[in-house]
């Protein structure tokens, strides 16, 4: 499996610091995050430095570094808004990253169908994924390009 635990530390000044860690391969997510608060642990023994936060960083199984297609850019994301499961008549958004050019309209409406709504599922009431709040969505509404 692999794994880097990523920990941010903060000095008395306010200014902070990142260190990555590379860690032994273990046998449970448990063992890794065992692991990890054992090191933050031996750590304030020997550091004036605070933790921020500290995050166990793992490769997921068959997921393998792709390389970008020609064109893609960062700054071309999309925001998607839709209903909050919990209903309430509250909306969310989701920003989506580097959308394909082929799936944006001329009017910079991203339409939610094929592969976009496979993707928007994933937040959905019987994906995986929970957004910021730890809400899902029940249905979407809109997508649009980033301006």
């Amino acid at each position: 499996m692999g794994a880097k635990l990523s920990v941010t530390l903060v000095d008395d000044y306010g200014r902070t610091t990142k260190r990555v860690i590379g860690m032994e391969d273990q046998t449970l997510l448990a063992d890794y995050d065992t692991a990890a608060a054992a090191l933050l642990t031996d750590l304030a023994a020997v550091s004036d430095l605070g933790v921020v936060k500290a995050d166990l960083i793992i490769n997921v199984d068959g997921a393998e570094a792709t390389d970008p297609e020609t064109g893609a850019n960062v700054d071309v994301g999309g925001t998607f808004s839709g209903w909050i499961a919990s209903g309430d008549g509250k909306k969310a958004s989701l920003k989506v990253p580097g959308v394909k050019a082929s799936l944006v309209s001329a009017d910079g409406s991203i339409a939610i169908t094929g592969d976009m709504a496979a993707y928007l599922a994933n937040w959905g009431t019987a994906g995986d994924f929970n957004l910021s709040d730890g809400e899902q969505i029940s249905s979407w509404i809109r997508g649009a390009l980033d301006k």
